[in-house]
This record gives C-alpha cells, sequence and structure tokens, in this order.
C-alpha cells in the first residue's frame, strides 16, 4: 500500500510541500532574508527537513552548492547558534570527525535566528558507524593530549613565577 504525499498548506502536492512548512509563512521575507545575507541568487528547497523540539531545519540549494538552515523563534536563539557556531568550529579544527562546516548566523527581524551551514547528507549512515567511531576515539584523544599539553604549560608557567 502507498503512502499519501504530504500536502503543503495550500493543499498542493508537490514535493517537500509538506516538509517545509515553517518556512511557509514566512516565505518572501526569509528567502530575501536568506538570498540577501548569503549572497545567492538561486535559493530553492532540496527537500531535506527535520525539525525537533527547539529547532526546525531545511536544506537549499544555492550559487554555492546545498545547505542546511536551522530557524529558531525564540529570544535566545543567537546565544544558541553562536555557541553552536562555535563548537562546529571547533570540532572541524581537530580534523578528527566530519561535521558541517558553519556558515552564518542570521538575525531573523521578527525575532530568533537562523544558522546557515554546509549541508551533509545523513541518509545511509549504519555504513558508516565503524568510521564514525573511529573518529570519536581520535577526537577523545585530541581532547586529551590537549588537556595534557594545557596543564604542562600552566606547571611551567607556576614554575617562571616562583623563580622570580
Amino acid at each position: 500500500r502507498r503512502r499519501a504525499r504530504p500536502r503543503g498548506q495550500n493543499g498542493d502536492s508537490s514535493p517537500g510541500a509538506g516538509l517545509w512548512c515553517w518556512w511557509r509563512p514566512l516565505a518572501g521575507r526569509m528567502e530575501a532574508l536568506l538570498r540577501r545575507e548569503l549572497g545567492t541568487s538561486v535559493l530553492r528547497p532540496a527537500g531535506h527537513s527535520g525539525g525537533g523540539c527547539i529547532s526546525h531545519g531545511e536544506s537549499f540549494h544555492t550559487d554555492q552548492g546545498r545547505v542546511y538552515v536551522k530557524r529558531n523563534s525564540r529570544a535566545e536563539a543567537r546565544r544558541m547558534f553562536d555557541g553552536e557556531m562555535a563548537s562546529l568550529t571547533a570540532l572541524l579544527q581537530t580534523e578528527t570527525v566530519k561535521v558541517p562546516k558553519p556558515i552564518k548566523v542570521i538575525d531573523l527581524p521578527e525575532g530568533g535566528a537562523m544558522l546557515v551551514m554546509e549541508h551533509l547528507d545523513m541518509r545511509s549512515l549504519n555504513r558508516h558507524s565503524e568510521k564514525l567511531g573511529t573518529q570519536l576515539a581520535d577526537l577523545h584523544l585530541h581532547n586529551q593530549k590537549l588537556g595534557e599539553k594545557l596543564k604542562k604549560d600552566a606547571s611551567t608557567i607556576g614554575k617562571m613565577y616562583s623563580l622570580l
């Protein structure tokens, strides 16, 4: 038995019509804002969406490739997305695990914010679970080595002050 396609707010059944309903009420303003902030003339839904109880997201095709846009309308969204952007940047710098490259945090005129990042294809992850496990172990090892270096540097500075 075939499943019925999700329907959009206007009853259309175009691909992805029901998937990006968070976008539709703000489509014109949001599209213009994203185009301007990303410097792109192309901005069309890629059909990949997701969301939880905190934020909603959607992938888009742009001049520079696909991006994933997370949106949250809460007042603290900017701070949350700034933190997420910093965390993703820190993870990228370890070169141990594949995470999406953060692009930009954008304030929404009606309140809240959006985080724009590289789109990663998350389908069929089970075949990569061993690699992910290895990468996470490498990340923990990286953090352990960093912690040891910081501890050593801190004790070296302390010794310098005790000599003065």
